[in-house]
Formats: C-alpha cells, sequence, structure tokens
C-alpha cells in the first residue's frame, strides 16, 4: 500500500485538520487548495449571501406577487382571511355591497383561483355588517349550546335579543340618486316577481316571511304602474310575461313568470338569491315609498281585509282602484294634456327634423297604450291566467274588471270581482275553451 499504511488509501483530511496544515506550511512552499467545505463556510459566516438567495439590490431584490398589477389582487381565500369569514358570510357581504370577482390579466396564484381587488376588500373591511356578523355567529353558538342543554326557557330569552341589521345605508351607498335606484329596477321587479310565484321551503331554505313581503312589493309597484298609467309594452312568451313601464322617464323592463307549480331545481343554490332578494327588497321598498309621495299617495297602500288566497293580489287591487277611479280618470285626463303639450314643444322647437319625429312617435304609442281598453268592462274566464292580464287590462284603461277564478261552488264570481258573468254591464268575455261549450251571452265580444 501506498505510503506503508496497511488498508488502502488516506482517510480526507477535516476542514480544521486541513487550516493547521497551511499555517505551518514553511514560508515559499506551494499553498493548498482552499476546499468547498471552506467556502461554504465563509459564506454561512456572512461574508456572502446563502446559494440560491436573490442579491438585496434595486434589481433583485423584488419579491414575485409584491409589486406592480399583481399585487393588487388576492384570491378568496386570502380575502377570506383577512377578513376572518366564513364563505357564507364572504359570498353575502360581496352580493349587499356589490363587490364581484376580476379577471387580472397575470394571476399570480394560479389559473384556478377566484380573485378580487386589494381595494374591493379593504372596503369591506370598514363595513358595519362585518360586526353584525360576528354578533350573529356567536348567538347561534349560545343559542345551539342551550337547545343542546335543554333549558329552552334560557333559549328563547336568548331568541329576543338576537341581533338585527338593516340594509338602509347600503341602499343609499350603492344608490346615491334616485334615478340611479329605477335604472337598476329590471333585476329588482323580475326576482320579486319569481319569488312571489313560489313557495316556502324549509328543506330548500325559503322562507314564508321573505315570500309574503316580495309578493307584497311586487303588489305595490304593480297598484302605482296602474294609478300611473305607466305601461307601455307587454309580451308573452314561453318564459313568462315581460313587461315594459315608464318609469320617472326611464323605461323599466321585467319577467314575470307563469302561474304555474314550480319545481326547484337541486343545482340552483338559493342560498345566493335570497341574498340578492333580500337587498333588492330593501331596494324596492325605498322606491315605491318615493313614488307614492310623488302620486300623493299614503304608503303602504291599505288593502282589503276579506282576501281569497288565490287571488290576494288582484283583489287587494281591486280595492285600491275602486276608492280611486274618479282619480284615475282625472289622472288620465291630466297625462293627455301633458303629452300634447309635450308635442306641441317639441314641433315649435325641432320643426320637421327627425328627433321631433321620433319624440311623436313615442307619444303616440304611448298613448295608444293608455286608452287601449277605455272604458270597457271585462270579464276574465277561470282558465285564463287572471294577474297579468288583470294587470294589463287596467293599465290599458279598463273600467271595471271581473273574474270567475276562486267562485265558490256552484258561483259565477270571484271573491272582489266588480262583477258576475251573467251581468249586463260586460262588454267583452276572455276565455280560452272551444266556442262549443260556451254559454254565448248577447251584447258582449268574447
Amino acid at each position: 500500500p501506498r505510503g506503508g499504511r496497511a488498508g488502502g488509501a488516506r482517510p480526507p483530511r477535516s476542514s480544521a485538520g486541513l487550516r493547521a496544515s497551511v499555517s505551518a506550511a514553511p514560508r515559499g512552499a506551494p499553498a493548498v487548495p482552499a476546499s468547498p467545505a471552506m467556502g461554504h463556510a465563509k459564506r454561512k459566516n456572512g461574508k456572502r449571501n446563502p446559494r440560491g438567495t436573490k442579491k438585496a439590490d434595486k434589481i433583485h431584490g423584488q419579491r414575485k406577487g409584491k409589486k406592480g398589477e399583481a399585487a393588487q389582487y388576492i384570491t378568496r381565500a386570502q380575502a377570506m382571511s383577512k377578513l376572518q369569514v366564513s364563505l357564507a358570510d364572504f359570498r353575502k357581504l360581496c352580493i349587499l355591497k356589490g363587490v364581484y370577482p376580476r379577471d387580472p390579466k397575470r394571476k399570480s396564484q394560479g389559473l384556478d383561483k377566484t380573485y378580487y381587488h386589494l381595494k374591493d376588500i379593504s372596503f369591506l373591511s370598514h363595513e358595519p355588517l362585518l360586526q353584525k356578523f360576528f354578533d350573529l355567529k356567536t348567538f347561534m353558538k349560545k343559542f345551539k349550546r342551550l337547545m343542546g342543554r335543554g333549558e329552552r326557557d334560557l333559549a328563547e330569552g336568548l331568541e329576543s335579543r338576537r341581533p338585527d341589521y338593516t340594509l338602509h345605508h347600503l341602499v343609499r351607498e350603492r344608490y346615491p340618486s334616485f334615478d340611479d335606484a329605477v335604472r337598476d329596477l329590471d333585476d329588482a321587479l323580475s326576482m320579486l316577481a319569481l319569488f312571489q310565484a313560489l313557495s316556502g321551503d324549509q328543506k330548500r331554505g325559503i322562507p314564508v316571511a321573505a315570500i309574503n313581503e316580495a309578493t307584497r312589493l311586487y303588489q305595490e309597484f304593480q297598484l302605482y304602474v296602474i294609478r300611473a298609467q305607466a305601461l307601455r309594452k307587454v309580451f308573452a312568451s314561453v318564459k313568462g310575461y315581460y313587461f315594459q313601464a315608464e318609469v320617472c322617464g326611464q323605461s323599466v323592463t321585467w319577467l314575470a313568470p307563469h302561474q304555474f307549480a314550480q319545481e326547484l331545481p337541486p343545482e340552483v343554490d338559493f342560498r345566493v338569491m335570497l341574498t340578492f332578494l333580500e337587498f333588492y327588497r330593501a331596494t324596492v321598498k325605498f322606491v315605491n315609498f318615493k313614488l307614492y309621495a310623488d302620486l300623493g299617495l299614503a304608503y303602504p297602500p291599505k288593502v282589503s281585509g276579506e282576501r281569497d288566497a288565490r287571488s290576494a293580489e288582484v283583489a287587494s287591487l281591486e280595492v285600491d282602484m275602486r276608492e280611486a277611479g274618479r282619480a284615475r280618470e282625472e289622472l288620465a285626463a291630466r297625462g293627455e294634456r301633458e303629452d300634447a303639450e309635450v308635442a306641441t314643444g317639441a314641433a315649435a322647437d325641432f320643426g320637421g327634423s327627425e328627433e321631433a319625429a321620433e319624440l311623436q312617435r313615442q307619444l303616440a304609442a304611448a298613448g295608444r297604450m293608455k286608452s287601449t281598453f277605455r272604458g270597457l268592462r271585462v270579464f276574465v274566464g277561470r282558465e285564463v291566467p287572471l294577474r297579468p292580464v288583470y294587470f294589463t287590462l287596467l293599465c290599458g284603461g279598463a273600467a271595471e274588471v271581473g273574474w270567475e277564478r276562486g267562485a265558490a261552488a256552484g258561483g259565477s264570481a270571484g271573491l272582489g270581482s266588480a262583477f258576475a258573468v251573467e251581468s249586463g254591464k260586460v262588454t267583452h268575455q276572455l276565455v280560452d275553451r272551444p266556442p262549443e261549450s260556451l254559454e254565448l251571452r248577447p251584447g258582449r265580444e268574447y
């Protein structure tokens, strides 16, 4: 063996022994090359940056996602962690505040993440509703604990102190002016019309109180449209009935579904829809109050105490219209005079221009809709959809409307109807059955 040692090659020296041999080497002798371990020790002592780290200068000292466009967005999980809320509360807060996800060009956390703007999340962190959500969460913990212990008396006392909140400040915040609220009525009315056609479902989390309030608010808006003669267009389709009304100079279009038994699809998240409904109820309540005040009417309107469950909406509208029939006629006459004055002023200002011609066409169409059914007394058969037909007839100027729907056994008129089917005042009768099965009466059109 080399060097006279038995057992093979010489064992490697340690770094300490290497440094000792270098210091003990005579002057002028060749230097021993430094080992990698020696350089690693120097870097570890701080003389050099560890391998793999970025230099702390202006060029290489920026961490990914800390500056530029990527730093302006955070993921949904990061937003929930920042606000300390659950996913359900985060969705509800975003819907009520009008905060929606963004689509940044550079997605620093991956393409499968949902991103929100950092300023939007900072905006949510100052919302007073956030504290209400925390209070409700604490309340539910205490309530469930008492119910689990069987202390129902204490649980009932705690239920009376349940934290509550309102959305009035959110309506004023999202709609600084009344015109902004009217401009956003399309979705609100469509949502109210949808839920007023549903029934409460405890399994799907649809409360009956929300359905009743949606029906009442939608009914109140319909009453305003009837009083103001504001309906302009109606269209029936497979999806439902499209209505367009002119409210404060703006066109409002909404969709009302057919009055059939609705099946609730399992893939629809009704918790999200109920959150939208909660905000839309507060918005429509504000709008209805302002519209009624402009017409000089008391809000909320009075309805009849005797209401049939199958025609409650129509009966209540009919009661209000009977009490102010003369006022409705005077309002229609005043509207015609105002339209004539507007047409005369437009002709004087614009002459024969295209703007004047378009204004004349709009006024003529509005006038036709107001007087389409003027003076008619219509009876609606049992098989005809009553709510949209009744609403359209009164908006078109019909004098009175009677109906057979909801009539008792052997009766010919429903509860709240203006007249029976055999009345001599009827000028038109709406039916949807074969002519041979009808008892045709003289003096009326079918």
